[in-house]
């Protein structure tokens, strides 16, 4: 008759006896045969031979690791997440929101700028405290007195100024409209701040 056929799980068994050099019980080495020592791991490469790292590339996700035949019954399932889809952006709003930013930035400095040198004082002591109940309306014309004033000295005389001066100019002459608006906000009456 003969040996009795070997199944996969007795073949992995004797696989892995061999790979660590072990024999069974009961089984001694064959004279004459001695233990071999296990070749070397593969070397890894070293990390002045790899070439240079483009870390600008988004990393790959991570692939599940192959079945090696692991031997388990069943139906293995690996699941990988998709990606996320990028967010979508308005470049309209986008731009809008940027123009925001960049108004409120040149005149909230424009306002800081007024209250630096005394001209925040001078509007409210000189013409919001005597006007009482009416410097609401006595802030806002004058601010409109001062942004028109600005935009006729910016269009007339900005042409005689080299062009990349112009923004500069067109930001001081806007000084006295943001720190008047500024000064109604804060101290006319019945104001909400």
């Amino acid at each position: 008759m003969g040996a009795p056929p070997l199944d996969g799980q007795e073949l992995r068994a004797r696989a892995y006896l061999r790979a660590h050099h072990v024999r069974p019980f009961g089984h001694d080495t064959p004279r004459g045969s001695a233990m071999t020592t296990p070749p070397p791991p593969p070397e890894e490469p070293r990390w002045w031979a790899t070439g240079p790292v483009d870390e600008q590339q988004p990393a790959a996700p991570p692939v599940p690791p192959a079945d090696q035949g692991s031997g388990a019954p069943g139906v293995h399932v690996h699941i990988v997440p998709p990606t996320p889809p990028a967010p979508a952006v308005d470049p309209a709003a986008a731009d809008r929101r940027r123009r925001a930013r960049r108004w409120v930035a040149a005149h909230g400095a424009a306002a800081f700028t007024g209250w630096t040198f005394g001209l925040y004082d001078a509007i409210t002591h000189g013409l919001l405290e005597p006007a009482g109940r009416g410097a609401t309306p006595a802030g806002l014309a004058l601010a409109a007195f001062a942004y028109a004033g600005a935009e006729f000295v910016g269009e007339r005389y900005g042409r005689i100024l080299p062009r990349r001066w112009r923004p500069a100019l067109l930001w001081v002459l806007r000084i006295p409209m943001a720190t008047a608006l500024l000064a109604t906000a804060l101290h006319a009456p019945n104001a909400h701040i």
